[in-house]
């Protein structure tokens, strides 16, 4: 095998690679809607996404173009120069992407796709005009890059997030004021025409708009449907509508879910069709490359590649190849799943733990909407203010079990499937790259903010994660560009040690990846488990408090150990780690806040005393973490600036203290794991003791320091670790006072 047959052997294995780091972060586009709804079970929901990305792969011939000649002018470049440029492509894709998926982000493949190929082409371009004498003055960028396609496929890609939350607010605004929050009662009136108008216009846009870049269809068949567009058109929204009206009659199926359904299929379709050539067009770019310089017998860096400007049919086998990957990759890949919370999470209906914090740009930017709000409805006559209000209030909401509440209702899901699959059909009849992602993500957000998702609770959460979110996608160009450049740059110039060496690191960054995000994927799962039950009992409710209660205080006596035991060995580094774990240990248990409230909500109705217990119990675990953070942090910022280390009289004074600390913790747990208080008497003499030896050390420390045995700095450090070590000794007791009163008065 020679070098150029294992480099196309390499294009194709990164191919393989792209589609599935590539759907694990694209399946948020055709997947959100049906999961934020729980249209079905998920087996259900994975099916029909799962046929639409096997027809839509037969339907992305045309766009495979895009990567050969969209972008770059393949004459300029030699045989050689063109395959280091598509690895370079495929290679800085497969790390950018995903690193995203492991942050649970969603971005844009076609962005990634299309400033990686301008990246790359643009490095190797100059580079090779260097190499034919020329200077930075005499290269004319016009004969490398291809600006007016790039910039057509550009300005489509970033109008596209525009539109999209535009359209997507105007026509959720419209379908919610038909249908208010009452669906059953609705759906009575409009639910066969909008049904059907849906069915009919997904299938105009997937079948009629889109079958143009088929393999399967005969351009006899493609002109038979161009003549007949319109009898087409009506007849299927006749069709449809009465279907949906026979179904409502004689049967109970909600045909929301029919519309649903069919549009995660169309979207799923129309998201393989547009976005396949993300994947695997680069390969297919250089296989055709490949075949046109192995039987002309001229030097690999002398052949050049004006073939690839030429119009070449994709096999259909490839496709189909792809199409089955992505598939399994789709049922597969827990990735997948982590992208998708994101976006589901960003456009649920109720309130809750959001994902993202607010910034200054989020609050200003809810804060003129509500003055605007304010404003609108000053101008507004009163009855319409009413009538609009009553639209959509959502009192005669439909009661669902908290375990089957979805994150929206199946209005607002068919509307992001219907306007997306519409808006994404369209750009791939057009022959344009737009971005999936760009278009979904953007439409749910414009959904979600029309149908007042974004209360005064989330707003400003929600505003923040949407930007957050699109400042992603703009450093996603300028990381693809250089990263694609800088690969490029190092490929051209090293040859075959760069190959190996670039594919190595591409595969040991891909490895680790999966090992952390597998890390993190568990204890997380760890960490939701946590207050999420459903609560069948007050039992239940108090056996989870105290695990939740034991597990924090193990977890704060083990820094309070680190930080006396480093203070006392000047280990700094051991105890900037514990640090760092402690506040990612609060951070988590901080996240608990909005669960516990509505875990109280759950419980058992007139029940004060359980309730009053999770919430005084947070309070007291808060007290307690600030408590270990000032030690903790006092300690570390003590070693940092090398200062004096206690005296040997502290260190053995603090070390009794810490000894009767961690006995003293261990017998509390004991009896609140137990529930059986049988050495109330006990605890209580060993907090009174050891807040009394606490004193008085701290008035050895008092009587010390103005003698002037030690140093201000060293002086304040013990006497804060006394102070806090105590108010430690005074929570413990509070939260073990708080368990014996409930059991008391519970037996």
């Amino acid at each position: 095998m020679d070098f150029f047959t294992a480099l196309l052997a390499i294009l194709f294995i990164a191919a393989i690679v792209d589609l599935i780091v590539g759907v694990s972060n694209d399946a948020v586009n055709f997947l959100n809607s049906a999961i934020g709804s729980k249209v079905a079970p998920m087996r259900i929901i994975l099916l029909v996404a799962s046929l639409g990305v096997v027809f839509g792969s037969m339907f992305s011939s045309g766009m495979m173009e895009i990567a050969r000649n969209g972008l770059f002018n393949p004459s300029f470049f030699t045989f050689e120069q063109v395959m280091y440029l598509f690895l370079a492509v495929m290679l800085t894709d497969i790390i950018l992407l995903d690193f995203y998926n492991s942050l649970g982000l969603p971005t844009s493949t076609t962005v990634s796709l299309v400033f990686e190929l301008l990246g790359a082409a643009f490095a190797i371009g100059v580079l090779h005009s260097f190499n034919q004498g020329l200077s930075w003055n005499d290269i004319s960028l016009d004969n490398i890059l291809n600006f007016s396609s790039a910039f057509t496929i550009i300005t489509g890609i970033f109008l596209s997030i525009f539109l999209a939350f535009i359209v997507g607010s105007l026509v959720q605004r419209l379908s919610r004021m038909i249908f208010t929050f009452s669906i059953k009662k609705s759906m009575k009136k409009y639910g066969a025409i909008f049904c059907g108008l849906s069915i009919t216009i997904i299938i105009y846009f997937l079948l009629i708009k889109g079958v143009k870049g088929s393999t399967l269809v005969s351009d006899d068949q493609i002109n038979w449907i161009m003549t007949n567009t319109w009898p087409i058109v009506f007849g299927c929204l006749v069709f449809f509508s009465i279907i949906i009206q026979l179904i409502m009659w004689y049967t109970s199926i909600n045909p929301l879910k029919v519309v649903v359904l069919l549009g995660t299929f169309a979207l799923a379709m129309a998201f393989a069709g547009n976005d396949l050539v993300n994947f695997i067009g680069v390969a297919i770019g250089g296989l055709s490359a490949f075949q046109a310089w192995a039987g002309s017998g001229i030097p690999p860096d002398q052949f050049q590649m004006g073939v690839l400007s030429q119009k070449l049919a994709t096999p259909t086998w490839i496709l189909l190849i792809a199409g089955g990957i992505m598939v399994i990759t789709l049922w597969t890949n827990a990735k997948s799943r982590k992208v998708t919370e994101t976006e589901v999470s960003l456009g649920r209906q109720d309130e809750g733990e959001e994902k993202f914090k607010p910034n200054m740009v989020s609050r200003l930017l809810v804060g003129f909407s509500l003055y605007v709000g304010r404003l609108i409805d000053t101008l507004l006559p009163r009855h319409w203010s009413k009538s609009l209000e009553k639209r959509f209030s959502k009192d005669e909401m439909e009661a669902i079990a908290e375990k089957d509440q979805p994150s929206f209702d199946l209005v607002r899901a068919s509307v992001n499937l219907l306007v997306s699959s519409v808006l994404i059909a369209y750009g791939t009849s057009q022959k344009l790259p737009l971005s999936t992602t760009f278009v979904t993500f953007m439409v749910a957000m414009g959904s979600s903010f029309a149908d007042q998702a974004w209360g005064r609770e989330s707003a400003v959460y929600r505003v923040a994660g949407v930007m957050n979110v699109i400042a992603g996608w703009l450093i996603t160009a300028v990381i693809a560009f250089s990263f694609s450049s800088f690969i490029g740059m190092i490929l051209f110039k090293t040859g075959t040690t760069g190959v190996i060496a670039i594919t190595a690191v591409a595969g040991f960054l891909l490895v680790r990846s999966h090992i952390v995000f597998a890390k993190k994927e568990k204890k997380e799962s760890a960490d939701k488990k946590v207050f999420s039950s459903n609560l069948e009992n007050l039992t239940q409710a108090i056996e989870e408090s105290k695990d939740v209660t034991v597990k924090n205080l193990k977890m704060v006596l083990k820094v309070y150990s680190t930080s006396l035991d480093a203070i006392a060995q000047e280990k700094r580094n051991a105890l900037e780690k514990s640090l760092i774990r402690f506040k990612e240990l609060r951070e988590q248990y901080l996240k608990l806040e909005n669960k516990i409230l509505k875990y109280v909500k759950k419980m058992p109705k007139r029940n004060l005393p359980a309730s009053r217990l999770y919430i005084l119990m947070f309070n007291y675990m808060q007290d307690l973490h600030q408590s270990i953070e000032l030690i903790s942090e006092s300690c570390t910022e003590h070693l940092r600036n090398y200062h004096s280390t206690p005296t040997k009289e502290y260190l053995a004074r603090i070390n009794e203290i810490e000894k009767g600390l961690l006995h003293y913790t261990d017998l509390v747990c004991q009896e609140i794991s137990s529930s059986k208080f049988k050495h109330y008497e006990d605890v209580l003499r060993q907090n009174l003791k050891w807040k009394t030896f606490i004193d008085q050390t701290i008035d050895e420390q008092i009587a010390a320091l103005q003698k002037g045995d030690f140093g201000s700095r060293i002086g304040l450090l013990q006497m804060k670790l006394l102070l806090e070590t105590k108010d430690i000794f005074a929570t413990i007791q509070d939260m073990y006072n708080l368990y014996h009163d409930y059991h008391k008065s519970e037996s």
